[in-house]
């Protein structure tokens, strides 16, 4: 949320911040604050995350498509769904380095809240109708930017790998998610 969304390409960790809401704004003084006071620092930007615990958006489509007729999901909003165990391993990997700075870390590849919605139902063999909003149809308290995709360029330069595509990533928290549910 530190860009405003209107790259329509994926941002590099050192791409001008501009972030939309009060949200956003906090994160980037987070980021400005730490950057003053140390120089030696790791600042870790992700996107779109979920996990086992907590609320996200793979349990709420999975909730609502037990209690809806059907769903609406905004169409026009672009990211990279990141599962927190790959990104948690991978901030490990980092932080035991001194290879130092800013760094994006999302599960590869992207797609809208729609495609994301209905891979999850597609995986879980669930045939609910999705229907695709526009960002205006579905308001929400504070604007988000419409393409927030994170180019992971410092983990590359670092010489770190990179975490696995989303699509692969969201089968296992799907097989976790039924496994800790018992």
């Amino acid at each position: 949320y530190v860009f405003d969304g209107e790259k329509n390409a994926p941002y590099l960790e050192n791409d001008f911040p501009n972030p939309l809401n009060v949200y956003g704004k906090s994160k980037l003084a987070g980021e400005w604050y730490v950057q003053t006071l140390l120089s030696n620092f790791f600042i870790v930007r992700t996107s779109w995350l979920y996990g086992l615990n907590g609320r996200n958006f793979v349990k709420t489509i999975l909730r609502l498509a037990e209690e809806e007729q059907f769903l609406r999901v905004v169409e026009d909003q672009i990211g990279s769904p990141t599962y927190s165990l790959d990104l948690a391993k991978k901030i490990v990997e980092v932080a035991g380095t001194e290879l130092y700075g800013i760094y994006h870390i999302t599960n590869q590849g992207f797609c809208s809240w729609f495609e994301f919605a209905c891979k999850i139902l597609e995986l879980r063999g669930i045939d609910k109708e999705i229907k695709p909003v526009k960002t205006e149809e579905f308001p929400r308290p504070a604007p988000r930017p419409r393409f927030s995709v994170l180019e992971n360029f410092a983990l590359k330069n670092s010489g770190f790998s990179l975490l696995r595509n989303w699509e692969e990533a969201l089968v296992d928290f799907l097989q976790s998610y039924d496994s800790a549910k018992g």
